[in-house]
């Protein structure tokens, strides 16, 4: 064997150890996304969890299913202040006081965040039947008027309201689909 066909043999060697350690490199890169994307997802099912089970959140929840059907009926008209007026006061009046529109809107906006959550993917759609498909499909039952009559609103700014769009994909594509 001469020189050259030993630099040949020894070049053909490096090349299938730096193809390995290639195969290696990627293999472990692998792993690390996945392990990356388990633990944003623990991360993302924690946070629904604590707005799950934040108490103001929960009450606002609850009064939804309680008084859904009665609150479907102050949304027939077009967005307005004073209509937005007229439905606090019929919050506060069916919670004795302990409730105004308020703590509905920062309901559905924590819904909102949760279902932006799955459905970008940064928590597992299991989340939405596990935890919370009763919450959303009542929600959007009770409140879906209202979120429509949310989107009715003249914007100043001369753009659309795209409020609690998430929780209207969930509920209709996810929730209703099982």
């Amino acid at each position: 064997m001469d020189s050259l066909q030993v630099a040949s043999f020894a070049a053909a060697v490096a090349t299938t150890i730096a193809a390995g350690a290639v195969v290696v490199t990627a293999t472990i890169y692998y792993g690390q996304l996945k392990a990356m994307k388990e633990a944003r997802q623990l991360q993302s099912i924690l946070a629904i969890i604590n707005y799950l089970d934040d108490i103001d959140l929960r009450r606002a929840r609850y009064f939804m299913f309680e008084h859904g059907e009665r609150l479907r009926t102050l949304l027939d008209t077009p967005f307005s202040w004073d209509t937005r007026k007229v439905i606090d006061q019929k919050v506060r009046e069916l919670s004795s006081g302990q409730l105004g529109l308020i703590n509905i809107d920062l309901c559905l906006n924590s819904l909102n965040n949760i279902c932006f959550l799955v459905r970008q993917g940064y928590a597992p759609p299991a989340v939405v039947d596990t935890l919370m498909k009763n919450s959303l499909l009542r929600a959007w039952y009770a409140f879906g008027p209202y979120i429509r009559h949310r989107r009715s609103r003249s914007d100043a700014i001369g753009l659309p309201s795209w409020y609690a769009q998430h929780i209207e994909w969930v509920a209709e594509n996810m929730c209703k689909a099982h």
